[in-house]
């Protein structure tokens, strides 16, 4: 398969709106975490922190893959996309687009979301 450089503002844009999606998705799982811990005083906020960066850069490093595979093997068919990858490029991108825009928005305005 060759690379496809006339695309890459498409994998940089994926990138930017990928690192928006995994603050929301930490912002969210942080506070459902240890809310209780802080408000309570068991851990400072220092302590917490550290302890989530720790959590949450382990499960992605641990069980990211297993995700990503779930996506590319059991929810979309990549072997469609073969004669047309940029396609599936602009496809990802506009899942990874909608899915940080409304964690961002329902965050801000208060809704309830599941990032799990």
């Amino acid at each position: 398969m060759a690379a496809l450089p006339m695309f890459d503002y498409i994998f940089a844009f994926g990138l930017i709106f990928a690192f928006l999606d995994a603050w929301n998705i930490g912002a969210n799982d942080v506070a459902n975490s240890f809310a209780t811990s802080v408000s309570s005083r068991s851990l400072t906020m220092k302590q917490a922190m550290l302890i989530a960066t720790v959590c949450e850069f382990g499960g992605a490093v641990l069980a990211g893959s297993r995700v990503a595979d779930t996506i590319r093997n059991k929810v979309i068919s990549v072997s469609a996309f073969e004669n047309n990858p940029s396609v599936l490029m602009l496809g990802m991108l506009c899942a990874l687009v909608g899915s940080s825009l409304w964690l961002t928005l329902s965050t801000k305005i208060g809704l309830p979301v599941s990032t799990t």
